[in-house]
């Protein structure tokens, strides 16, 4: 489970709330000082929504601090969610580390400061200036014009790198990143330096800025579908078929060690096939690093999608504020039919959430901004489906994936019925995955 009791880190964006004549002055020999007031609103708006997928998943909790207008105005400004921080008096030093500061006594493991003004920044680059936070010190992003975009600091390191990181600085010059890095290493602090971006500050920044707002508002146009399967050669085919039928763009198999022919007939039947550690989680992960496709869908093996799948899930991801979605569930077995229905839509609304054999889906940008489903052994698809939720709307189509009642038919309605709810509650109840997967397997 991605989320947990257990502290997170924080991640706190610097903000200026976006008054005429005070922000982005720079740009106001092209724009003129209302203009550039607008781009800093929208900028730092974005910037903020951005990091909102490792919110949705539990990965970091995020924080804007922000420096002038009232409380009321920056929350109409940036949106209900993130937790609000007015920064202190001081210079720019003083207020960085009056954030990491607050951050760090308040538990966190680690926490990062991020600029308002870096519309390249993704969740990516901060969940990979996280992760090196794990065994460093101090963690810096620099920016295009010599500053940085990103710094953070773990817990243990705090106290000598608070006392070093700010002072003696010259902000706003082109060696703040430099002299940054030479103040850590000259107190023998581990430092990793992640990927390099480009703020907007300068007239010849706007371009840039332009071109990630018509990515952000660019809707797919192409379908990915992807498919696990360990030793499926009596199902693939059809699952394929069903995919490629209902407009897919590609189909990616990706095997896990199957031994009874399931690759050679995938290729048969039209999919692309890779290979990955077993494990579906690992698997559609795989599947989904190399699609080509804008939006993606995770098609168990012994399911099939329904006639036209394709245009209905770019028209679901077309609307505003939709996240991802998944069909409604159904099987192939007339005559156990009325009754695995019924169990399927209880299920869902009972839980809340769409299953993985219901063909979840979402953009690619989005699956991989939530950094994909998480390396769990069971109830994988409920946490990407979870953090679609926290994201925005998920949307379950009317149309029907139907699914193999194979299990239901092996085990007993009975016996499989309970099997399912107990995995699902015990998994809300904190039991350990890999337990719930050995109440699956028995």
């Amino acid at each position: 489970m991605r989320a947990s009791s257990r502290a997170r880190p924080i991640v706190a964006v610097m903000a200026r709330f976006p008054r005429a004549g005070a922000v982005k002055t720079r740009l106001a020999p092209l724009l003129g000082p209302e203009g550039a007031a607008d781009l800093h609103r929208e900028l730092a708006a974005h910037c903020v929504a951005r990091l909102r997928p490792l919110h949705a998943t539990g990965e970091a909790t995020i924080e804007v601090h922000f420096e002038g207008g009232s409380q009321q105005a920056v929350r109409e400004w940036i949106g209900g969610w993130p937790r609000l921080v007015r920064q202190p008096e001081g210079d720019l030093g003083d207020r960085l580390r009056a954030a990491l500061s607050r951050a760090l006594h308040a538990g966190a493991p680690s926490a990062v400061v991020v600029g308002s003004d870096c519309p390249g920044a993704r969740p990516a680059h901060v969940r990979a200036a996280l992760r090196a936070l794990e065994s460093n010190d101090v963690v810096v992003g620099p920016a295009e014009d010599g500053g940085y975009w990103l710094l953070g600091v773990s817990a243990n390191a705090a106290p000598r790198a608070l006392a070093v990181l700010f002072d003696g600085i010259s902000w706003g010059g082109d060696r703040v990143f430099a002299q940054t890095v030479e103040r850590a290493e000259r107190s023998h602090l581990r430092v990793a330096v992640v990927d390099r971006l480009a703020d907007v500050d300068r007239p010849e920044d706007v371009a840039a800025w332009n071109r990630e707002r018509i990515v952000d508002h660019a809707t797919p146009a192409s379908v990915s579908v992807i498919v696990p399967a360990i030793d499926e050669a009596g199902r693939v085919a059809a699952a394929i078929d069903s995919a490629l039928s209902g407009g897919a763009d590609e189909v990616i198999v990706v095997d896990g060690g199957s031994t009874d022919g399931t690759q050679g007939i995938a290729a048969a039947s039209g999919a692309r096939v890779i290979q990955a550690p077993p494990g579906r989680a690992s698997q559609m992960n795989a599947g989904a690093s190399v699609a080509v496709g804008d939006a993606l869908v995770f098609l168990h093996a012994d399911t099939r999608l329904p006639a036209g799948f394709a245009r209905m899930v770019l028209d679901a991801l077309s609307e505003e504020g939709v996240t991802g979605g998944a069909f409604t569930w159904g099987t192939d077995d007339t005559r156990w039919s009325r009754l695995f229905n019924r169990v399927g839509r209880a299920r869902v609304a009972i839980f809340r959430v769409p299953y993985g054999d219901q063909a979840i889906f979402a953009s690619k940008r989005t699956f991989d901004d939530l950094g994909g489903y998480p390396a769990q052994v069971v109830m994988e698809d409920w946490e990407l489906a979870r953090a679609l939720r926290r994201l925005g709307k998920m949307r379950i189509l009317p149309a029907r994936a139907l699914t193999s009642s194979r299990r239901w038919t092996e085990t007993g309605v009975v016996k499989a019925s309970v099997s399912y709810l107990a995995i699902m509650a015990g998994y809300r109840l904190g039991v350990d995955p890999a337990v719930l997967d050995g109440w699956r397997q028995s």
